[in-house]
């Protein structure tokens, strides 16, 4: 699909590019890919949801047993820790048990199946699979939301085929991955064209993709532009087909009350971690945070401050998003003007410097370049007199995926209800006195939001619920003899 054939991915811990070289995949073999898993989604559909929670659990094992492999090539490509390897590997893992489990629940019968009886007819309602699904890989998330991330695993539980674009910043970890996945479907007797995968350095074959009329559904995890795209393709399509895509959040924080003195600089640590924690590179990373002003304010946002200018470096996952968040910066600090603007420092060139700006109220509201997601290791403190306004705040933001409050005094169960009130109509998870970070794959998450955190803000795209993504609803009426 590209002008050149093969391409190489990036070190960002070496600041050099790895040597493996990774052929761009030809229209012809995406054609053959999207017929073989036509014709897959014939024989997918019709096995048992036991079946297909055997498959899970044989990815599982195939996965584990090229677990070292998969660390290597991971760490190569994204610049990410061991530690944060094994927490995404073990969380790769989970989601893959995850679902085996729930297909074969009784929970998961009583849904996919409703009878009912009406005058001379007999009613079943039933869930079936869309057919092939497009699933487009993260730059920030190699594994979990990925290859076979949450977006695959929740399309093949529902019994769909599953073709892969793999991100270029990470393909040699996603076709690593992809062996995991090949071999299961050997040994589990499924189909060859249960799932595919694609590489490309470029977007054109995602364009290609998202228009073919093989494709009946799409799961994307990225930027705002990225989903937009995606949409308008799905859109333009003879057929439209719908699009699940996670997009752009900024994560408000309000914090309602003083934090106790002997809790100040552990609140404090907790909030730099989920800002500047593998460079901010999350989707739930919190890129403002609304504290009062008061004396006690005043301390906690000097303890955030120092402790983000403190908090250890590193690179990004790419130049590429090094280059835009440093645009970004650039911009904000250019504006700052008396407001404070504190970065810290970097031991290489190429690392990035976690960065905040502590503004007052009459600033935020003047740059809306802060009400918009920032992707990286930076934040946005505000510093508020009035409670009222914080209101006002909030519901001037657009969408987001999650909105956390914190407060401690009992008095203020009135406000935060308020705010809560508000924050439901904004956001599609609203934790209270913790930070949006290390989002929890269940039944019950809710990982989505009103547009652009995600396109269609009914939908998860993390947990067993995200399943219903890729289903839909047949009803075989029969008249009562």
């Amino acid at each position: 699909m590209s002008t050149q054939s093969s391409f190489k991915t990036f070190n960002p811990l070496k600041n050099q590019y790895n040597s493996e070289l990774y052929q761009v995949s030809s229209v012809q073999e995406i054609e053959q890919s999207l017929g073989q898993a036509t014709k897959a989604f014939a024989i997918l559909s019709s096995k048992s949801y036991s079946e297909v929670a055997s498959f899970l659990k044989e990815i599982k094992t195939q996965l584990s047993a090229l677990k070292t492999a998969v660390k290597k090539v991971y760490i190569e490509e994204s610049g990410l820790n061991e530690n944060r390897f094994e927490i995404e590997f073990g969380r790769t893992l989970y989601q893959l048990e995850h679902f085996a489990e729930y297909i074969v629940s009784d929970n998961w019968k009583n849904f996919c199946t409703q009878e009912e009886k009406v005058q001379d007819k007999q009613l079943i309602k039933s869930k079936c699979p869309l057919g092939p699904i497009l699933v487009m890989g993260a730059s920030n998330f190699p594994l979990a939301y990925s290859t076979i991330g949450g977006d695959s695993v929740a399309a093949l539980a529902a019994r769909c085929p599953v073709i892969v674009k793999a991100h270029p910043y990470h393909a040699g970890t996603s076709l690593t991955v992809f062996k995991a996945v090949q071999k299961a479907i050997e040994v589990s007797g499924f189909p060859s064209g249960t799932f595919a995968h694609i590489v490309d350095d470029g977007y054109k074959a995602a364009s290609y993709l998202a228009k073919h009329k093989a494709i009946k559904g799409i799961g994307f995890t990225g930027s705002i532009t990225g989903g937009n795209s995606m949409v308008q393709h799905a859109n333009s399509r003879k057929s439209p087909i719908p699009v699940f895509a996670e997009m752009g959040s900024v994560n408000p924080v309000f914090l309602l009350d003083d934090i106790p003195e002997n809790d100040l600089e552990s609140t404090a640590a907790k909030l730099v971690h989920s800002v500047c924690n593998d460079r901010g590179q999350f989707c739930t990373k919190p890129g403002i945070l609304f504290i009062k002003n008061t004396a006690q304010g005043k301390r906690l946002v000097k303890s955030i401050k120092d402790q983000i200018v403190a908090f250890d470096g590193g690179p990004m996952l790419h130049p590429d998003l090094k280059a835009h968040f440093e645009s970004k910066i650039t911009e904000i600090q250019n504006l700052s003007g008396e407001s404070e603007f504190h970065q810290g420092n970097r031991k290489e060139e190429f690392f990035v410097k976690n960065s905040v700006l502590v503004a007052d109220e009459e600033f935020y509201r003047k740059h809306s370049i802060l009400q918009k997601e920032i992707f990286g290791p930076f934040c946005t403190i505000v510093q508020y007199d009035s409670f009222e306004n914080l209101n006002t705040y909030l519901s001037n933001l657009e969408g987001q995926l999650s909105c956390s409050i914190f407060y401690t005094d009992s008095k203020n169960n009135r406000k935060k209800e308020l705010l809560m009130n508000l924050a439901i109509q904004k956001a599609g998870r609203i934790i209270i006195n913790d930070v949006p970070t290390g989002v929890t794959v269940s039944k019950a998450m809710h990982h989505g939001g009103p547009y652009p955190a995600s396109s269609d803000s009914r939908f998860t795209a993390v947990g067993s619920d995200s399943i219903k993504r890729f289903l839909r609803d047949v009803t075989i009426q029969e008249k009562c003899i």
